[in-house]
């Protein structure tokens, strides 16, 4: 008997540990570990939770429908996840288990506790890279270190895809039976015990079925124009894909290859093109996150940032949490995170480095405040996305980068449209006005001044992170005396 584990993996196409593990003509089941404790202390988004759950409701049921049985079991946290599926291994005379890498510190060690377990019987592990496109430890630099600057990473990367890049998948070999979705009622029951309105829900279509939908559409619709107009948040523009490439209801392979047709239109190339950097992108935070394990653990990947004296303002970040920090469009961002679950990519860079440089807030609090808000709360390219806005990460040019949240408003959002979509307050501004509403006090009510100005920042944080460095430094020289 086989067995297919899955995990951040929730669908049927592109999956190669199921194509595997049907391919002998074999029986298999499927296996799902529920691990709410573990979401629970790592914060993970209640519409997160949502979307996984229906997700795996669907999976469930296509899987039944195909001859293949999923069980559904609980394992509360990680390490009860080793002892549910060392069990389930046994109990059910289990020979192979087939299942796709994860590459958080957390998911490896339960790996390798699974693995230590299972090899005591004489199980063999199949593990597959079906959550990149390529793998953490493929490419390296001349010197065989891991790539910490994407341009580079990303020439490399492109030449790695042209030679090896993924093909059109087989279609799995299914059982001639009727299967059955054994672990429904504990996913139903999961469903039953999360609180969310159905104006959130209704927003969003979990599932295989709604993703590959979701892919087409923005192909066949917006990925020409995705080069011009992705960083405009009022239009509709992006994919929004990102939920379902975290969850696993799309394999990045899907939307390499969709994108890789859509670039044979001469119309559609540029955008197409630039999408796939964007894959690219998703790739890199993962092998960054595999190959620095201690990212896992609030660690930041440049060392000398750890001396930095970050402000201890609660009032100045729960203005920021709450869409009140006196710039409309950071704000419109945040109230767009509260209220939908999502922000804008462009967005989520303006928000995170006006916390970090304009208001010297650790970024690890607005990183976990993130995750407790996105639907597409994934730990490797949030964390990335952090970092590289609050300069702690991987960046050629660090700190000298400090966004005006002024002038990302009128470059991005020329019009205002997105601001007053999220700032109803200042909806009846003109186009000028909207951007700094300071400058019109008796037309905006009850909205907040800027909680700082812009001017001074770049040379207060310019100061900051040389102090960082000198102290740095000096451990070091200390150290080495």
């Amino acid at each position: 008997m086989r067995l297919i584990w899955f995990r951040n993996d929730l669908r049927c196409h592109s999956h190669t540990p199921l194509l595997r593990a049907l391919a002998a003509g074999e029986p298999a089941l499927a296996l799902y570990v529920l691990c709410p404790l573990q979401w629970d202390r790592h914060e993970v988004a209640p519409l997160r939770r949502w979307y996984v759950l229906e997700s795996l409701l669907e999976l469930g049921k296509t899987l039944a429908s195909r001859g293949v049985d999923l069980h559904v079991v609980d394992g509360g946290d990680f390490d009860g996840a080793v002892v549910a599926v060392t069990n389930f291994v046994r109990e059910h005379g289990i020979t192979d288990v087939f299942c796709n890498r994860e590459y958080p510190l957390n998911e490896l060690n339960r790996d390798r506790a699974v693995a230590y377990e299972l090899e005591k019987d004489g199980v063999r592990i199949h593990g597959f890279d079906d959550g990149v496109l390529v793998p953490p430890r493929a490419l390296n630099t001349g010197k065989g270190t891991p790539y910490t600057v994407f341009t580079a990473y990303k020439r490399r990367w492109d030449r790695w895809m042209e030679e090896n890049g993924p093909r059109v998948p087989e279609v799995p070999c299914w059982p001639a039976r009727r299967g059955r979705f054994a672990g429904r009622g504990r996913v139903e029951a999961a469903l039953s015990e999360l609180s969310l309105g159905q104006a959130l829900r209704a927003q969003w279509q979990p599932g295989e079925d709604a993703a590959a939908r979701q892919l087409s559409a923005f192909v066949k619709w917006h990925i020409e124009d995705y080069k011009r107009l992705r960083d405009r948040p009022a239009e509709t523009a992006t994919s929004e894909l990102s939920t379902a490439l975290s969850a696993g209801t799309l394999a990045p392979a899907e939307a390499w290859r969709a994108a890789r047709m859509a670039m044979q239109d001469p119309v559609a190339r540029e955008g197409a093109a630039t999408w796939i950097g964007e894959l690219a992108w998703r790739d890199f935070y993962r092998q960054i996150l595999h190959r620095f394990p201690a990212l896992a653990k609030g660690a930041p990947f440049r060392p000398e940032t750890r001396f930095l004296r970050w402000n201890d303002n609660e009032a100045h970040f729960d203005a920021w949490c709450e869409g009140r920090t006196g710039y409309p469009l950071v704000d419109a961002a945040m109230r767009q995170l509260v209220s939908t679950g999502w922000m804008h990519n462009r967005l989520r860079m303006l928000a995170a480095m006006f916390l970090t440089k304009h208001l010297f807030i650790d970024w690890r609090k607005g990183e976990r405040f993130f995750m407790r808000h996105l639907i597409d709360g994934d730990f490797a390219a949030n964390n990335g996305g952090w970092q590289w806005s609050a300069s702690t990460g991987t960046d050629a040019a660090p700190y000298f980068r400090v966004f005006s949240p002024v002038r990302q408003s009128r470059r991005f959002d020329p019009e205002g449209r997105f601001i007053a979509r999220y700032v109803t307050e200042l909806a009846e501004l003109d186009n000028e006005t909207i951007h700094e509403p300071w400058k019109q006090p008796l037309l905006t009510g009850d909205y907040p001044p800027p909680l700082v100005p812009h001017e001074g920042v770049k040379q207060r944080v310019e100061t900051a992170f040389r102090a960082a460095r000198d102290a740095w430094h000096r451990q070091a020289g200390e150290q080495g005396a």
